[in-house]
């Protein structure tokens, strides 16, 4: 006997502790492990990158038009969720992707090889990432979501502390660090990645099946996300444009030549990489249960304030403990953020078109993160490491303006 929608839901919706169903803490679980082989690569990629011969421009070309292009697919993936009501095989096949191209990265002699293959990784990310938040949402009563959507942030950068802790072993036993050393943690991070994806085939519970829409439908959808959606949207893509990639962050704490004890530079700054992220997985949690209580806007006025100071201080820094600090706030900026903006979409558009909204907030920020990219890459070349922070300094207090200025209400919704 087949069960009724109703048990379908409760099915779904299954706690764990309060505020946390089975889906979303077995997605945490997914992007701990996806996290923990995608944050073995990172942060050693731009130093990867330099020693096959990549300049700054090219670095900030890469990480740019990677996550533009991946950007382009997530609103579509988003809204075939909602047409058919499934979001399993979108999250599996956007996994799946990501995880057969990592361990080509081991075969890269130029930066054109790495660039081709970020891009295609990221294209496995915009399969996934509209459905799988869609469904953390979907399993999840509306007093939680900025508990789930920080409780999966937590578990994505809690996946981020462990992947570069693994490659210090890798780091500190090599006499020097060479390129073979490099392709060595590329080919190790296929393994978690790979475990991942046993872990949706085995645990992750879809949505009732049902197709209710058609494909000519989709721009008349669009217009139905609302007023509230499209102003968010405008605050969001004039922040990204002007928010500074991890990259630089790596970069700035390697050229300034600091080490830790009698560590190499390398293991110096994939030390100050995982303060990063340790202090990122401590504040998402608090940061989504404060936005459950006090409202989104607040939480987020904060991280851009936050990430202003961030960027002014990283432009100045020549210690290593104002480095330090730097990667600190940085950490505390994408806690208190990431998990936030997507309850916040969530807030405020329709139901039935919430992976179509998620979707299309990982575009907005996609299609700027490209020229974004570019103008911080040349800053960083031909005027210096300060512009290119100052640059998302300005950037962040303008969006910060705009935040105050627009009034994004969820009663301003037009149901679907």
């Amino acid at each position: 006997m087949s069960m009724s929608d109703e048990q379908k839901r409760k099915r779904v919706k299954r706690r764990v502790f309060t505020g946390i169903t089975t889906n979303v803490l077995v997605l945490g679980i997914v992007s701990l492990l996806t996290d923990m082989s995608s944050e073995m690569i990172y942060p050693i990629l731009p130093l990867f990158l330099t020693a096959i011969g990549a300049t700054g421009l090219v670095i900030g070309l890469i990480e740019g038009a990677s996550e533009t292009t991946a950007s382009m697919v997530k609103v579509i993936s988003g809204w075939y969720s909602d047409r058919y009501r499934r979001r399993k095989p979108f999250i599996l096949w956007g996994y799946g992707t990501s995880t057969a191209v990592k361990p080509l990265l081991y075969l890269a002699t130029a930066p054109w090889h790495v660039f081709g293959l970020r891009v295609a990784e990221r294209v496995g990310k915009g399969i996934r990432s509209a459905p799988r938040d869609a469904l953390i949402a979907d399993s999840t009563d509306q007093g939680y979501w900025g508990r789930a959507f920080g409780f999966h942030k937590a578990m994505d950068s809690t996946g981020a502390v462990l992947g570069p802790i693994l490659i210090l072993p890798v780091l500190i036993a090599a006499s020097t660090v060479t390129e073979g050393t490099y392709r060595l943690i590329f080919l190790l991070s296929t393994i978690p990645a790979f475990l991942a994806v046993v872990v949706i085939l085995a645990f992750v519970r879809d949505k009732e099946a049902r197709s209710t829409r058609k494909l000519g439908e989709f721009f008349k959808e669009m217009r139905h996300l609302g007023r509230p959606f499209y102003l968010l949207m405008a605050v969001v893509m004039v922040f990204y444009i002007g928010e500074i990639s991890y990259a630089f962050f790596i970069l700035r704490a390697y050229d300034e030549g600091f080490t830790i004890g009698a560590y190499s530079q390398t293991v110096s700054t994939t030390m100050l990489y995982i303060l990063y992220n340790v202090v990122f997985v401590l504040v998402a949690i608090p940061a989504g249960d404060l936005s459950d209580k006090i409202g989104r806007k607040p939480v987020i006025a904060f991280s851009f304030s936050l990430f202003a100071i961030t960027s002014a201080l990283m432009a100045s820094a020549n210690t290593l403990w104002l480095l330090g600090l730097g990667f600190v706030m940085f950490g505390v900026y994408k806690g208190s953020s990431e998990g936030v903006f997507k309850a916040y979409v969530t807030d405020i558009v329709p139901s039935n078109l919430r992976g179509t909204a998620l979707g299309a907030f990982h575009t907005s920020v996609g299609l700027v993160m490209l020229p974004g990219g570019i103008v911080a890459g040349l800053l960083w070349d031909s005027v210096g490491h300060w512009a290119t922070f100052a640059y998302g300094f300005a950037t962040s207090l303008v969006a910060l303006l705009l935040l105050v200025v627009l009034r994004v209400r969820k009663a301003e919704i037009t149901p679907a």
